[in-house]
């Protein structure tokens, strides 16, 4: 999924457990409210978050041991407010020709059912789980009314503020340029951005217990987490699991753990020198975060191949034409292979572990997806492996557990430490040879 504009709090990933510059403001950045009103009416006003940002930003400056630069504005939006926000960061940022070209893609992957929409599906699982937003594009911090009440609005807005003291000294909006255009590379640098945030905020949930500031039990609402549940049905995992690996791989990686030691690193902050090098060189792929050592260690460091594809849309004859070039990684290529896909509860309880023999020793991978006008479509995969062991057991976990998850899985071939995968709707199989 492509890195969405503002960064956000998202609840369901998160279920584990006096500065002279305020965020309150003279003239407050005052959002109408729309739709339901007993929605819009429920949890704090306008008033009152800024009060609480009054207590929270010195806080958070202190656990990070920086000074504000400047003001920040708060406010609320309902999820309306949010999922149209979101709808137009989304289109703008990604355009309508990579919207529908990722839908084709994940319809290919087996993400999606055929005639399933990635884009309504994504704002659905948005609107379900965000408690809140910051927008590095307008600097501006946005609690969703749903969500703004009790210990979790602590919680959510110190995770926000974290992003927003960030981005005063690391802008926000340039880690992910550079991996425009390659979902994994955009995995990594979320990563960054939400570890780092997390970081933030899991000290100050654990601060606030200690010092009082916090009630564990006040922490969690059982009607709000039972209703963001119901809102994630449907929601294919991929897509959840996606979203949330961030908040939780992104929490170990930035104080140079693994996943199996999330609890330890929730009660961990990184490094200054760590930070500053996460922001100004971020990790290039999902196998850096998945194994820390390979970014962190210089002796063990281990950037991803680059695969160079040509274009064949002329190959494949009129009307066919390239749509999407990403790259899936080693935790694209685990969804594919690993025997047990994680549960919704799984990533709820941050118990979502992604190494797996099948997708270790991912070296690198490119995949191209053709669309022809009529509808048709296919992904041309290829993969790179550090070893031929590596290739092999890819391999077979694909022909395992692949092309039952991936029905539109065709072809997987195996040479040494390569292994190309062709993809095709049913309509489109009799194209594959023209790829290859």
């Amino acid at each position: 999924m492509k890195n969405l504009t503002p960064l956000i709090s998202l609840l369901f990933g998160l279920a584990v457990f006096g500065s002279q510059n305020l965020f309150a403001q003279e003239d407050p950045y005052v959002i109408e409210m729309e739709g339901d009103e007993e929605e819009a009416g429920k949890g704090l006003t306008q008033e009152e978050l800024e009060a609480m940002a009054v207590k929270i930003v010195p806080r958070v400056a202190e656990i990070r041991g920086l000074e504000w630069k400047h003001k920040v504005p708060v406010g609320i939006n309902t999820p309306k407010e949010f999922r149209e926000f979101a709808v137009k960061a989304v289109r703008d940022e990604m355009g309508k020709e990579r919207l529908k070209a990722l839908n084709d893609f994940s319809v290919l992957l087996g993400i999606l059912e055929p005639g399933a929409d990635y884009e309504e599906t994504m704002y659905d699982m948005l609107e379900a789980g965000v408690g809140g937003y910051f927008d590095p594009v307008s600097d501006k911090f946005f609690m969703i009314s749903t969500f703004n009440s009790g210990g979790m609005a602590e919680f959510i807005m110190a995770h926000e503020l974290g992003h927003a003291l960030d981005h005063q000294y690391h802008d926000l909006n340039d880690i992910f340029k550079g991996a425009e255009g390659n979902s994994d590379r955009e995995f990594a640098a979320r990563c960054v951005v939400e570890g780092s945030a997390s970081a933030v905020g899991n000290a100050y949930l654990f601060q606030g217990i200690q010092k009082g500031w916090l009630e564990a039990s006040d922490l969690m609402d059982a009607d709000m987490m039972a209703a963001m549940m119901e809102g994630m049905e449907g929601v294919p995992i991929f897509m959840i699991v996606n979203l949330s690996l961030p908040y939780l791989d992104g929490t170990t990686f930035m104080v140079r753990k693994d996943s199996s030691n999330l609890m330890v690193a929730m009660m961990m902050e990184p490094t200054d020198e760590d930070l500053l090098r996460a922001f100004t060189a971020p990790p290039t792929s999902s196998e850096q975060i998945f194994h820390p050592e390979k970014y962190w260690d210089k002796d063990k460091f281990d950037a991803p191949i680059v695969i160079k594809m040509e274009d064949r849309s002329a190959a494949l004859g009129e009307g066919w034409s390239l749509a999407l070039t990403d790259t899936l990684g080693e935790f694209g290529c685990a969804m594919l292979t690993m025997k047990k896909l994680p549960s919704a509860i799984d990533v709820s309880m941050g118990s979502a572990k992604m190494v797996h023999e099948s997708s270790a020793g991912w070296g690198g991978d490119t995949s191209q997806t053709y669309v022809h006008a009529d509808g048709r479509a296919l992904m041309h995969w290829e993969t790179q492996w550090d070893s031929e062991k590596d290739a092999e057991e890819f391999a077979v976990a694909l022909r395992k557990h692949g092309m039952k998850r991936a029905p539109m899985m065709h072809m997987i071939h195996l040479a040494g430490t390569r292994v190309t995968v062709f993809f095709a709707t049913p309509d489109a199989q009799d194209m594959v040879g023209k790829l290859q």
